[in-house]
């Protein structure tokens, strides 16, 4: 590994933390090809809110060069400025000094964006530091319509999809407290491969209130058919939930612990949204088009 390299981890890693620190949930993308290193989700107080934010990390002192009325000029390529202008999320740049320890930021649209004759470029203040900004990292989360929250929460699952699709099916193991007004579960999203079990997502959410476990679950995972894992609940449902929903259609739990916690084991297989998500983010990331800007 280069020098480079372990850089350009620590910038990931500091970022990580920052964001975490500030309340937002940080899931680092496993494909960088087209310049998004992660996307970062904010939380509300117990749960999460759907509001995400796409991030470049750009690590090394190099960055900070040079400096002119207390602005760093990044300059990019023109095929990571039309992805980035383009994209489904609101997208920044984040800039690390691993001398200084510290990350500075910009909000990448066609304000801050600047075309040249060779690429484009953006000028970062340097006073504009990452672990100081919530106010207005919360400004550009929320300034989403609801139609962009739809969106961006399939984004965020478009990698649990892809494995779903690879794996022919998910599994989704859930327990439900049932008697907390919160509505607190536990969700662990896995697929079987040959190394054996890999876990997709795995958390603890609240927020869900008093609506039923069945809604709560298909809402979270819209781009999914899901049913019981039959074979598992033959084996392994208690007898009076075999007696009460013995006959019954759609999910339901297999068991309880001490009448306080529900257990599900469900199978997910991609529907109709999550094929066609999968076909059109697939087109808006290699497919060609020409770009018409708005008069």
């Amino acid at each position: 590994m280069t020098n480079k390299d372990v850089i350009e981890i620590q910038g990931v890693d500091t970022a990580r933390i920052i964001f975490r620190k500030l309340g937002f949930v940080f899931r680092e993308e496993p494909v960088k090809d087209y310049g998004i290193d992660a996307i970062v989700e904010l939380r509300e107080e117990n749960y999460l809110s759907g509001r995400l934010i796409a991030v470049q990390i750009k690590s090394g002192d190099s960055y900070f060069a040079k400096v002119k009325d207390n602005k760093v000029t990044y300059h990019g390529n023109i095929k990571h400025y039309n992805y980035w202008l383009n994209h489904s999320l609101p997208v920044i740049i984040v800039l690390y000094s691993p001398t200084k320890n510290e990350c500075i930021w910009e909000v990448i649209n066609k304000q801050t964006a600047i075309k040249c004759k060779k690429g484009w470029k953006i000028s970062i203040p340097c006073n504009q530091i990452l672990d100081n900004s919530l106010n207005q990292l919360q400004e550009l989360a929320y300034n989403q319509s609801e139609y962009q929250r739809r969106w961006n929460s399939l984004v965020i699952a478009k990698e649990w999809m892809l494995e779903t699709k690879k794996h022919g099916e998910s599994i989704l193991e859930v327990q439900e407290w049932i008697n907390k007004t919160s509505g607190r579960g536990h969700f662990t999203l896995k697929v079987n491969d040959d190394d054996g079990e890999k876990v997709l997502f795995e958390r603890e959410l609240l927020g869900f209130g008093t609506k039923s476990y069945e809604l709560v679950i298909q809402e979270l995972f819209p781009w999914a058919d899901i049913e019981i894992d039959e074979d598992f609940y033959d084996e392994n449902i208690d007898e009076e939930f075999l007696k009460y929903y013995g006959n019954s259609q759609g999910i339901y739990p297999y068991k309880s612990s001490v009448g306080e916690v529900d257990f599900y084991r469900l199978r997910l297989t991609l529907n109709k949204v999550g094929k066609s998500f999968i076909e059109m983010e697939d087109f808006l990331e290699t497919g060609n088009f020409y770009l018409i800007d708005r008069l």
